[in-house]
């Protein structure tokens, strides 16, 4: 069935599923039966588990393939293909979703705890 882009929610049911807008764009630099490889650069969140989406620009990002990263070093990732519409290509582009921050990896998270931890002791202190 070939991809087709996101409609309307209606009465039978929910909206399709759609990639968001602020997926990371990076080119492929090699494709093989299965996999797909491509420069990570300096995006440190790119893990493996991740999953990631090509999309063909001349057909207006027309989604050609879902992947699944499976391999990481510090320069280069690898993708596997999970399921295709078309053949993945070295001219069409790799996207990736970022994750959300986990809640206890946030600077604000930390910030709080040290904020209220300090009221906490300040206020037994003078209350005493």
């Amino acid at each position: 069935m070939p991809w087709s882009p996101p409609q309307a929610p209606t009465a039978s049911g929910p909206a399709l599923p759609r990639i968001p807008r602020d997926a990371a764009r990076f080119e492929i630099d090699s494709v093989t039966d299965s996999t797909a490889t491509f420069r990570v650069r300096e995006a440190r969140w790119v893990r493996t588990g991740l999953p990631s989406y090509v999309v063909d620009p001349q057909q207006r990002d027309a989604l050609v393939a879902r992947l699944r990263v499976i391999r990481r070093d510090s320069a280069t990732a690898t993708a596997l293909v999970t399921g295709q519409v078309t053949r993945v290509k070295p001219e069409h582009f790799l996207l990736v979703v970022r994750p959300e921050e986990r809640w206890w990896h946030e600077r604000r998270f930390w910030m709080g705890t040290l904020v209220g931890t300090i009221i906490g002791v300040g206020s037994m202190v003078v209350g005493r």
